[in-house]
């Protein structure tokens, strides 16, 4: 462009003299440093814009032109394309990575080098009674004064966990970790494992519960058992006696395994067998086995109000069926009632029902009446045989069948188990409005 400039100068220099050249000369310098600058004005204009200070509606586009300003601004706004393609993603990717740590169940708290709270997902305002936005920016040290807690982060050890109550929820148990981040910044995660400790609760009172069932009738055949062997002539009749009692012990012992190897089936086995299960038939089985049971020593009755078929595992209903029935029997006194009886519930499913006229359970027992090993009365339960698993056993059958077991009991008035199955596992009989109709069976 100058090259061109000083070869119009020279001509004109030439035509008109010297100082008309140098006039066209400069005149012409003028416009092309014109041109830069407005170029230049341009580009700094739309690199403005593009910081957005402007609005995107009203924003100027860069301009195009051919020469070294086009390739200029080319090359510029291609960068800056790129640039923002990269920006874009990095946020997309940063927001991504938030809503993910939002989602966590495990509370994650992002901290300052200063232990400033920086960010907080919504588990760990749970956790710690935070607010992101009355929190953010504020000490953390000064927000929860737990001694443990501020002489752990002292300590800053990535390995090293910490359990604690929970500051906003006192009954839950949080196990906290350290992990290092960029630019000295750090991520407190906290996870409640409160259900943790409750399952490893009840795993070592379940091994403390069966070593105890366990040890009774051990140690009882043991003492006969050495007693048999310190005596030089054991007395036929003695011995004879006190076998029936090892017998009865090895009888408890066998049954408490048989017990805990059907709880085992029914948590490890997913499968069921369906099959439909005549509820008529299954009636007439459970009144048998409840009369043998009893032994005449109860008035037994069976108010069968429907007929059809249940849908289910035949063996894991009559289990769960039968240890109702017998643990009634169990704890009915003699000459008591036990009233068995099958009807359709207002919401269309079937429930059997199970009542007695025995002592009854106090209200503050109901809620725990099927936890493993839970008894109302030690001394009582282990008298009449009972293993303890029973009601453990009926509650995991029923919810394998989405059924669910209804307990409704009074001091001195008797009790009422009942187990309720959903309409969809039930087929009414069809009735034939020829047929004569049939009286409900009762037996004494």
């Amino acid at each position: 462009m100058l090259a061109a400039l000083a070869f119009f100068a020279g001509i004109a220099a030439a035509l008109a003299g010297a100082r008309a050249g140098w006039v066209v000369f400069c005149l012409g310098l003028l416009a092309i440093i014109v041109f830069h600058q407005r170029q230049l004005q341009r580009l700094l204009t739309w690199l403005d814009e593009q910081g957005g200070h402007v609005p995107d509606d009203k924003r100027v586009p860069l301009p195009t032109t051919n020469g070294h300003w086009g390739e200029v601004f080319y090359l510029v706004q291609r960068d800056y394309q790129k640039n923002m393609s990269l920006s874009q993603h990095a946020v997309e990717e940063r927001q991504e990575m938030f809503q993910v740590a939002g989602a966590l169940p495990e509370g994650v708290v992002i901290l300052d080098p200063d232990r400033r709270i920086v960010w907080l997902n919504p588990s760990a305002q749970r956790h710690f009674g935070l607010s992101p936005e009355r929190d953010r920016g504020q000490y953390f040290n000064y927000l929860l004064r737990e001694k443990r807690l501020l002489e752990w982060l002292g300590r800053g050890a990535a390995q090293e966990t910490l359990a604690m109550a929970s500051p906003a929820a006192p009954d839950r148990t949080l196990s906290l970790q350290l992990a290092a981040l960029p630019n000295g910044r750090r991520m407190l995660l906290s996870h409640d494992i409160t259900e943790l400790i409750r399952v490893d609760e009840m795993r070592r009172d379940f091994i403390a519960n069966v070593s105890h069932e366990l040890r009774t009738p051990i140690t009882v055949i043991v003492g006969f058992l050495e007693a048999f062997a310190d005596m030089e002539s054991p007395d036929p009749q003695q011995f004879k006696a006190q076998i029936g009692l090892m017998q009865e012990q090895s009888d408890r012992i066998r049954g408490l395994i048989d017990d805990l190897l059907i709880l085992a089936r029914l948590e490890a086995d997913p499968d069921l067998g369906e099959t439909e299960i005549d509820i008529a038939s299954l009636s007439q089985q459970l009144r048998g086995d409840a009369l043998s049971l009893s032994r005449g020593r109860h008035l037994i009755t069976l108010d069968l109000d429907t007929e059809g078929a249940l849908r289910g595992s035949h063996a894991e209903i009559y289990s769960a069926c039968m240890n109702l029935v017998s643990n009634a029997v169990r704890y009915t006194p003699v000459s008591g009632e036990i009233a068995l009886s099958w009807d359709i519930t207002a919401s269309g499913g079937l429930r059997f029902s199970v009542r007695d006229t025995g002592e009854g359970i106090e209200a503050q027992h109901l809620p725990r009446l099927t936890e493993r090993f839970y008894r109302v009365d030690k001394g009582r339960s282990r008298g009449s045989g009972g293993t303890g698993l029973g009601l453990a056993i009926v509650k995991r059958v029923l919810l394998r069948h989405q059924a669910r077991l209804q307990v409704e009991s009074a001091v001195g008035r008797g009790s009422r188990f009942s187990a309720i199955f959903p309409a969809e596992r039930f087929t009414p009989a069809t009735i034939d409005p020829a047929a004569p109709l049939a009286a409900s069976p009762a037996v004494a």
